[in-house]
């Protein structure tokens, strides 16, 4: 059970003191309200005692209190919403009963103690009457603890959600604008128009197809929407000009093979998941200009494997995950929490592998604002 989805009153107003006792103060009002009420409607008994109905309300709003945390406790492990909630809902009926029960007994032994100590008794009554009395208000009580509980949990997590949201998109820009920092820094492009240059003398045919390359990423870079989702056939249509490009400025020194399971282009990623982790192997892996770059989407029964591994120089055990593997993992965690897997590690042949699983699910377009 996470923070989130921990119901209010249960732990966390038990290590606060003072929230505690701002809890608890709310009960005695309630408490004395309703003793103020009573007294107020009995005041023409000649019988009445304004302290009877005072300790009667005040006890019983006072255990109903204490009682609400274990309450918000119970329904936080026996939810009444989501699937599977009818089935739950039954083992709550039995947990009224015993709400009633503890309720009716703490509230007899403080009427007691209190009666006791003001030189008097306190008689309960019949007890089958009593407990059946007490039962009928406790059963709404009771049911009315779990439903405010269902509600605040609710709230707090569309709360939650929307935060998730918000660090999403705050994320997502993030690695967009490394994304297209990377295909269109200066740097980059200089370099790239450098090489077209020289080549262009030499092998008109490469430097021809370095031209499409660069053109297919500017394009990209241009018109990028910063949607959370691409087709697959769109994210591999732009790794696919990145490194033929890569493999153009170091001809005949890099390799680099992009597999794709028949059947994947339709399904959907997160937009630029990809892209980091190759622009990582040229960066850290192929530093040297050289080798081998092997990108594998392949499904796996209901799941989508993404690999991307080189056989350059490694990934030490002691490394630290850069700004965009770090980027890459911040956002799997929100778009899939407890349904991704994300790995780094030893390639099959040296060099570093990175292994990312998700759920394979269809891509849908997202409606325009």
């Amino acid at each position: 059970m996470t923070p989130a989805s921990r119901p209010p009153g249960y732990p966390g107003l038990l290590r606060r003191p003072r929230w505690l006792a701002l809890y608890f103060a709310g009960w005695t009002f309630v408490g004395l309200w309703l003793g103020t009420n009573v007294w107020i409607s009995q005041r023409d008994n000649p019988g009445a005692v304004a302290w009877h109905y005072y300790t009667w309300e005040l006890s019983s709003s006072l255990v109903i209190g204490l009682l609400a945390l274990a309450v918000a406790r119970f329904e936080a492990r026996c939810r009444i919403t989501g699937p599977g909630a009818w089935r739950r809902m039954l083992v709550h009926l039995p947990a009224a009963i015993v709400f009633s029960l503890v309720h009716v007994a703490l509230i007899v032994a403080i009427r007691k103690a209190v009666y006791a100590a003001l030189g008097s008794s306190y008689t309960f009554g019949e007890a089958w009457i009593g407990l059946v009395y007490e039962f009928q208000k406790d059963l709404m009580t009771y049911l009315s603890l779990v439903i405010a509980c269902a509600l605040i949990r609710t709230v707090r997590e569309r709360r939650r959600q929307q935060l998730d949201e918000l660090e999403l998109r705050r994320a997502l820009s993030e690695a967009r604008l490394a994304h297209l920092s990377a295909q269109i820094e200066p740097h980059f492009v200089f370099n790239t128009l450098n090489a077209i240059s020289n080549r262009i003398y030499e092998d008109v045919p490469s430097a021809d197809r370095m031209i499409v390359a660069l053109s297919d990423l500017l394009r990209t870079a241009m018109t990028a929407d910063g949607s959370t989702w691409v087709r697959v056939a769109d994210e591999v249509h732009w790794l696919r000009a990145y490194t033929a490009l890569m493999a153009e400025r170091q001809p005949g020194l890099l390799h680099i093979d992009i597999t794709v399971d028949d059947g994947l282009d339709a399904m959907r990623l997160p937009r630029l998941l990809l892209q980091p982790l190759v622009e990582n192997a040229f960066r850290h892996g192929l530093r040297n200009g050289r080798g081998r770059l092997a990108v594998t989407l392949r499904r796996d029964g209901g799941q989508l494997h993404c690999r991307v591994e080189d056989d350059g120089v490694g990934f030490a055990a002691d490394a630290q995950p850069g700004v965009g593997l770090a980027n890459v993992r911040e956002r799997l965690a929100l778009l899939y929490p407890d349904r991704h897997h994300c790995q780094i590690g030893p390639g099959a042949q040296g060099g570093t592998a990175v292994d990312i699983t998700l759920p394979l699910e269809p891509w849908i377009a997202e409606p325009t604002a």
